[in-house]
């Protein structure tokens, strides 16, 4: 049978091992949180960055469409016998692909 001071030397060493543990734990979850909280961060910033450049393009191309809408509405305007014939052509050609 083991003496009570040795019962008593178990029991503290218990608690310092479950205190080790604990500290332990909470320094780890401490890390993980830290290490979370700079991901997300990381990923906002870049999400960030690519709905800019996602604008940037998106702006880029809604230009380039209104100065073709512009160009062809003016040709359309100019030259309405040849849009007209053209746009007849296209969609014959068209209409025989399409029947094969």
């Amino acid at each position: 049978m083991l003496s009570p001071a040795t019962k008593a030397a178990a029991g503290v060493t218990k608690v310092l091992a479950e205190h080790d543990v604990r500290s332990e734990a909470d320094r780890t979850v401490d890390g993980v949180e830290k290490t979370a909280r700079h991901v997300a961060d990381d990923l906002s910033s870049r999400a960030n960055e690519a709905g800019a450049k996602l604008r940037h393009i998106f702006d880029d191309a809604q230009g380039h469409l209104n100065k073709a809408s512009g160009r062809l509405n003016k040709e359309v305007h100019e030259n309405p016998v040849r849009t007209g014939l053209l746009a007849l052509g296209a969609g014959v050609l068209i209409g025989m692909m399409l029947k094969r």
